[in-house]
């Protein structure tokens, strides 16, 4: 159990004032000459670094590094160019020269949300200080390879003075990470996370609860391997407590509590942390709870240093423990084994916990109304994610051979799918359709919602052409999790298998004369042992 002691912090949002040590003073440090410095810093942290203010540091930036690469990962539906820079030692600039290094690949990122700025402007800095020679943060690449996306939201942060939260569309680009609809994260998901394979990503964010100058939480999944949450909980997240105690500020869990308890974020896949926890890739979520610019800006840049810190003294405990992470991934389809959670929810922690809160000085408070910062004690943490519905996990899944977006999804994930090469017969397992909902999602008018009723275990025909996903690959967590129908982040559910989902009263297959209808079944069947097929590997387009 951690408990933090009582600190007060001067905060300035919208004319609410609260109190603040002496000791959280902003000392950035040196810039080397010639270095640049960011839109933000210049203006005394009166206004953010805007998009082209960026690009225009950043250029100036890699003309006086030899440790940085600049390029470009993808555009936005505006046309933004979206950055991204390498910083290792040796200089490299392809995935497989950092796998080649033998050093854990780190990608920081931030402004997912365009509105949701502050800990973009700590980043920026810390880019800085990764491209200057002698700076703590660049002799730590002699042990770890950093990958900064700094902007993920370039069209949404541009939308107004204050930005907006959603892409010029107005969609939430942090619950895109499976649908990939939106090239800002398509984008970021192949060229980035994909093609790098980072051991351990952050993801920057504005939320949280005061008093806190930051908040953080891990991937919180039932299905993602639990050492990737415990390394966060038990040695990640001391150390950037640490970290910013040294200057007089403080980190906790988001996302906000009470008296009695703390609740931390979602748990849907959806969401940029858990997704790379079901990639079997460390995920963390950094929120910059109200407060100063610059304040919340130095609080990024700890936070950020301080990960990259701990990663490199633990260069080979943090390897080993994604590698251990993929490895279970590639074991639990190959036999089958264990089950897959369709539906889950969070409950308490096993241990209880000391954190504080803030009663008072809100944004609708009145003026001159008190603020309170409550030490609350032996209080619960509720993040423990409990499975509420499971299925068994498959050797393999198979889908209909019609159903090619589906398939083009899950290559955009870079998931392996094959295809059968000739006719098959299967023992397969076949979930019957007792209901099907629809619901509004995002831009999404009916997503749909399979209710699964009776679980068939029969013999099939399946043609050639068939798609076959095997679980036993490192991404098969994702993959199970994107074919079983039941979850909230399915193909089916997303409405890429519209026309092969039977609605209820229209019967299945039909029998013989004289006899009923065979039940409907849902479009997506389930391999349960290791079967021999003929098939040949679908490429990715």
């Amino acid at each position: 159990m951690r408990t933090f002691v009582r600190l007060c912090t001067v905060l300035a949002v919208l004319g609410v004032v609260f109190t603040v040590p002496a000791t959280a003073q902003v000392n950035w440090g040196p810039v080397g000459q010639g270095y640049p410095r960011t839109a933000a810093e210049l203006n005394g942290f009166s206004a953010h670094t805007r998009h082209l203010e960026m690009w225009d540091y950043l250029e100036r930036l890699r003309t006086v590094s030899r440790e940085m690469r600049l390029g470009t990962y993808g555009e936005t539906r505006q046309g933004r160019s979206l950055p991204y820079a390498v910083f290792s030692r040796p200089l490299l600039s392809e995935p497989w020269e950092a796998a080649a290094l033998g050093k854990p690949v780190l990608l920081f990122a931030a402004n997912v949300h365009g509105g949701e700025r502050t800990f973009r402007e700590g980043l920026l800095v810390l880019m800085r200080d990764l491209a200057t020679p002698g700076t703590e943060a660049n002799t730590l690449l002699d042990q770890v390879t950093v990958v900064v996306a700094p902007q993920i939201n370039p069209d949404g942060f541009e939308a107004s003075e204050r930005g907006q939260r959603g892409n010029s569309w107005g969609i939430d680009l942090n619950r895109d990470y499976v649908k990939l609809e939106h090239p800002s994260i398509q984008s970021y998901v192949q060229n980035l996370i994909g093609a790098w394979r980072p051991h351990l990503l952050i993801d920057g964010h504005n939320g949280g609860a005061r008093p806190y100058n930051l908040n953080y939480q891990c991937t919180s999944h039932y299905d993602s391997a639990i050492a990737l949450t415990d390394i966060c909980d038990d040695e990640i997240f001391p150390a950037i407590d640490d970290k910013l105690a040294t200057e007089g500020m403080k980190a906790w869990y988001y996302q906000r509590g009470d008296e009695q308890e703390w609740n931390t974020g979602g748990s849907q896949v959806r969401i940029g942390r858990n997704y790379a926890g079901m990639i079997n890739s460390v995920g963390i979520l950094f929120e910059a709870p109200s407060q100063e610019l610059e304040i919340g800006a130095r609080a990024g840049y700890l936070g950020y240093f301080a990960v990259m810190e701990w990663s490199a003294r633990n260069a080979q405990h943090l390897m080993n423990t994604v590698a251990a992470a993929r490895a279970e991934t590639v074991a639990l389809g190959a036999v089958p084994t264990g089950q897959i959670a369709v539906e889950m929810e969070y409950a308490a922690e096993d241990e209880l916990v000391d954190y504080e809160i803030v009663r008072g000085g809100g944004f609708d408070a009145e003026p001159g109304e008190p603020v309170d910062t409550i030490q609350v004690t032996a209080a619960r943490l509720m993040k423990k994610p409990v499975a509420t519905k499971l299925r068994a996990r498959p050797w393999a899944y198979l889908i209909p051979r019609d159903a090619e977006a589906a398939v083009e999804l899950l290559l955009r994930h870079g998931i392996t799918v094959e295809r059968l090469t000739e006719p098959a017969q299967v023992v397969v397992q076949a979930y019957t359709v007792q209901d099907v909902t629809y619901e509004r999602q995002y831009n999404h008018a009916a997503v749909a919602r399979i209710q699964v009723g009776d679980v068939l275990t029969e013999t099939r025909d399946f043609p050639a052409g068939t798609y076959v996903v095997p679980t036993a690959q490192s991404l098969g967590r994702l993959a199970a999790h994107m074919l079983e129908v039941e979850t909230e982040d399915n193909v089916v559910y997303w409405n890429l298998m519209d026309a092969w989902v039977p609605r209820p009263g229209t019967g299945g297959q039909q029998g013989p004369a004289g006899q009923d209808q065979e039940p409907p079944v849902a479009p997506i069947f389930k391999v349960m042992t290791p079967t021999r097929l003929a098939a040949e590997l679908v490429e990715g387009r």
